[in-house]
């Protein structure tokens, strides 16, 4: 058995046999009765209220019988199981066609409440499993997301590089390559190289990744001025770039990458 404690709400017309519902489920262990309703409007603005977990509902009420106010119980928010209990024998099918917990006819027997109710418990404990493995899994997706833009940020097309006393803002699309010369990084355009603060990882987060590419360990090469890609042997690669004489090392574990990124 499942231990939990189920929140009812007992819905009902006729006052007697609300006691007599409410004494059985008096006698039944981890039962928590929340409230009452003397018809099926009444019934829908307590689920509203209150955390209901089961709905014991009776059939022939006026107004609102139990298959209408089970139908608008299914429209809220907060769904609750929902068993009917009743005189009637012939509406069953009906009842379960609209997705009943259980269907018991009066009059009720503690063994067969008790029997409901463990029902409830495994759809409702079948229920919060579920919900913790999507909220588990939505998480798991977030903290993912949160860890590939933990260091990246948005930026301008324009990319500031200080220089004797001023700050040059380069144009990224002007930029042809960027490569890592011992402890300092050089940004070239076809004006010429800039000495940089950057490190080469810091210029792959904000360089525009759709434009460029991290060629090798000491380069990063803009794919729009790659002209041709030479067989440099032992599946070591060179690119040639317009506008520029030097070439590009493309190391072995980036040449596939490269390839599948032009599409070759």
């Amino acid at each position: 058995m499942i231990t939990m404690s189920v929140r009812l709400l007992i819905v009902d017309d006729d006052e007697r046999e609300r006691i007599v519902l409410r004494y059985v489920l008096e006698q039944i262990k981890d039962v928590t009765i929340v409230g009452e309703a003397a018809h099926g409007l009444e019934a829908l603005l307590l689920c509203q209220e209150k955390k209901v977990d089961l709905v014991f509902l009776d059939i022939t009420m006026p107004e609102m019988g139990g298959l209408e106010t089970a139908h608008k119980l299914k429209q809220l928010k907060d769904l609750p199981l929902f068993a009917f209990i009743t005189v009637k024998k012939d509406m069953a099918v009906k009842a379960y066609e609209l997705g009943a917990l259980d269907y018991i006819v009066k009059p009720i027997e503690q063994s067969r409440i008790e029997h409901t109710i463990e029902r409830a418990k495994q759809q409702i404990a079948h229920q919060d499993i579920i919900e913790e493995m999507v909220k588990s899994k939505l998480k798991e997706r977030i903290d993912l997301i949160l860890e590939s833009y933990r260091d990246y940020e948005i930026y301008s097309n324009k990319l500031p590089v200080r220089e004797k006393g001023k700050v040059s803002l380069l144009n990224q699309e002007d930029i042809i390559f960027c490569e890592s010369q011992g402890k300092k990084v050089y940004i070239y355009t076809c004006d010429g190289g800039y000495p940089s603060n950057y490190t080469l990882n810091e210029l792959e987060n904000r360089l525009r990744s759709s434009n460029f590419f991290r060629a090798h360990q000491a380069f990063i090469v803009n794919i729009n001025f790659i002209k041709e890609i030479i067989n440099f042997g032992e599946g070591s690669y060179l690119l040639h770039l317009e506008n520029c004489a030097k070439d590009i090392i493309l190391s072995r574990s980036k040449a596939k990458l490269l390839r599948q990124k032009l599409g070759i």
